[in-house]
C-alpha cells in the first residue's frame, strides 16, 4: 500500500509540475520570437535563434538518454528545471543592463532547449514506474492535456499580454515556473526505479550502441518511430503553412488564425482527456491505424476546400487524430521497453520525431511555395498515408486490449550474451511467449 500510494503522490507532483511548467513554456514560446524581433535587425538571426532551441534534439538527445538511465531521473529533472531556471534569470539581468545581444540569446535558447531534452527524456522514462501498464494510456492523456491546455490555450496568450507590459516578466515567469516545477518534483524521490540504473560502462557511445542494437532488433518499435517520425512532421509542417493558407489561399483576417490555432489546441486537449476511454472501446491497433487514416482524410478535406467552418472542423480533427495516436504510441514504447533502457530510447526517439522537425517544415513549406498552401495540406496526407503503410505491417504484434495488466518486458542482459539475447527477444518483447497484455 505504501509503494501504491507512494507512486500515486509522485504522478501527481509530475502532473502538477508539467502542468507549471507548460504554462511558463507557452508564456517564453510566445515572449521569445517578440523579443528577438525587438532586439536583432537581422531576419536571419531571428532564424538562427529559433534553429538553436532546435538543435539540442540533434546534438544532445542520445547523450542526454545516457545520463537518464545511469541516474536518478528525479534528479535529472530537478537539476534540468534549476538549469533553465538560471539561465533564464541571468537573461533578464542582461535585459536589464541592455547587454542581452544576438548571441547571449542563441546561448539562452540553447541552454533551455538541453534541459528540455534532459527533462523530457527523464519523465518519459520515469512514468511507467508511477502508473500500472494498464493505466498507461490514461496517465499520458492526462499530461499531454495539462501540458497542452497550459502551453497552447493559456501560456502563449499571457506571453503575449506580459510581452506588450515590459520585456523582462516573461522570461521571469518562465524561471519561476521551473523553480515551481523543481519544488513540485521533490515529492517524487518515494517512488523506486523498476530496476537499478544503468551500470555505467564509461563510454558513451557504448551505452548507445546497446540501445540500438535492442530498437534495430525490435521491429515494432522501428516501426513506430518511423510513423511517429512522419506524423509529426505533418503536424509541424500543418502549423507552419496553416498562416499561408489563411492569408493566401482563404483572404481572411489574421485574427482567425489565432481561431484556428485555438481550435487546434482544443483538438488536442479533447483527445488528450478522451484517447484511453477510445482505446478502451476500439483497442489499440484500431488507434494506431485509425488515427492515420483520420488524419489523412482531414488534410484531404482541408486541401479540397475554402469554406472556413469546413476548414476549422478538419484541423480540429487532425490535431485530434494526432495527439491521440501519439498518446498510445508513447504508452506503447514505455510499456515494450526494459525500464534500464527507457531514457536512451526515449531519446532515439525524440532525436527522429522532434529533431528532424526542420527538415519537414523545409518540405511544407517547399510544396507551398511551389503548388500554393492547400496543395501542402494533401503533402500531408500522402505522409499519413505512408505512416499508415508503416503501421498496418506493426499492429498485428501489438496487445490489443488495455484493461488487463501490463506484463514486464524483457531486460536485457548486459556483456557477451546480450547480442544473442537481443537476437532472441526483439519481436517477443514480453517474454514467455507471452504477446497479450
Amino acid at each position: 500500500m505504501r509503494n501504491a500510494s507512494s507512486a500515486a503522490t509522485g504522478y501527481r507532483a509530475l502532473l502538477r509540475s508539467s502542468a507549471v511548467s507548460a504554462l511558463g513554456d507557452g508564456v517564453r514560446f510566445a515572449a521569445l520570437p517578440l523579443l528577438a524581433v525587438a532586439l536583432l535587425d537581422n531576419p536571419f538571426q531571428v532564424t538562427v535563434l529559433t534553429a538553436a532551441g532546435t538543435a539540442p534534439w540533434l546534438l544532445v538527445a542520445l547523450p542526454a538518454g545516457v545520463y537518464v538511465d545511469r541516474l536518478d531521473r528525479q534528479r535529472v529533472m530537478i537539476f534540468a528545471d534549476l538549469l533553465r531556471c538560471t539561465v533564464l534569470i541571468v537573461a533578464v539581468a542582461l535585459l536589464l543592463t541592455a547587454r542581452l545581444t544576438f548571441w547571449p540569446l542563441v546561448a539562452l535558447a540553447f541552454i533551455v532547449g538541453v534541459g528540455e531534452v534532459l527533462f523530457d527524456c527523464a519523465a518519459q522514462a520515469l512514468l511507467p514506474g508511477l502508473v500500472t501498464g494498464q493505466r498507461l494510456e490514461r496517465a499520458n492523456g492526462h499530461l499531454y492535456a495539462t501540458q497542452t491546455i497550459g502551453r497552447d490555450l493559456i501560456g502563449q496568450a499571457l506571453g503575449g499580454i506580459l510581452f506588450a507590459v515590459t520585456r523582462f516578466v516573461p522570461l521571469l515567469v518562465d524561471a519561476a515556473s521551473f523553480l515551481c516545477s523543481a519544488l513540485l518534483l521533490r515529492r517524487v524521490r518515494a517512488t523506486q526505479r523498476q530496476s537499478s540504473p544503468s551500470p555505467r560502462s564509461g563510454h558513451l557511445a557504448r551505452e548507445i550502441g546497446e540501445c540500438l542494437r535492442y530498437l534495430s532488433r525490435h521491429r515494432v518499435l522501428l516501426k513506430l518511430t518511423a510513423a511517429a517520425t512522419l506524423v509529426n512532421t505533418v503536424y509541424m509542417g500543418q502549423l507552419a503553412v496553416l498562416i499561408l493558407l489563411v492569408r493566401q489561399e482563404l483572404h481572411l483576417p489574421a485574427a482567425l488564425y489565432g481561431v484556428l490555432l485555438t481550435i487546434g489546441a482544443l483538438g488536442g486537449v479533447a483527445a488528450s482527456m478522451t484517447a484511453s476511454h477510445l482505446t478502451e472501446a476500439l483497442g489499440r491497433r484500431a488507434i494506431l491505424t485509425g488515427g492515420l487514416l483520420v488524419l489523412a482524410l482531414s488534410g484531404l478535406g482541408i486541401a479540397a476546400t475554402r469554406n472556413i467552418y469546413l476548414v476549422a472542423f478538419a484541423y480540429f480533427l487532425s490535431v485530434y487524430a494526432i495527439t491521440c495516436w501519439t498518446v498510445i504510441s508513447v504508452s506503447l514504447r514505455q510499456g515494450m521497453v526494459p525500464d534500464r533502457l527507457r531514457g536512451r530510447s526515449v531519446s532515439v526517439d525524440r532525436l527522429f520525431t522532434w529533431g528532424t522537425n526542420p527538415f519537414g517544415v523545409l518540405g511544407f513549406g517547399a510544396v507551398s511555395q511551389l503548388c500554393g498552401p492547400q496543395a501542402a495540406f494533401a503533402f500531408g496526407s500522402v505522409c499519413a498515408m505512408t505512416a499508415l503503410a508503416v503501421m498496418a505491417t506493426a499492429v498485428r504484434s501489438v496487445p490489443d486490449r488495455i484493461g488487463a495488466p501490463w506484463p514486464p518486458p524483457c531486460e536485457m542482459p548486459t556483456g557477451r550474451k546480450a547480442r544473442g539475447h537481443l537476437a532472441r527477444t526483439a519481436d517477443h518483447p514480453y517474454g514467455h511467449g507471452d504477446t497479450s497484455p
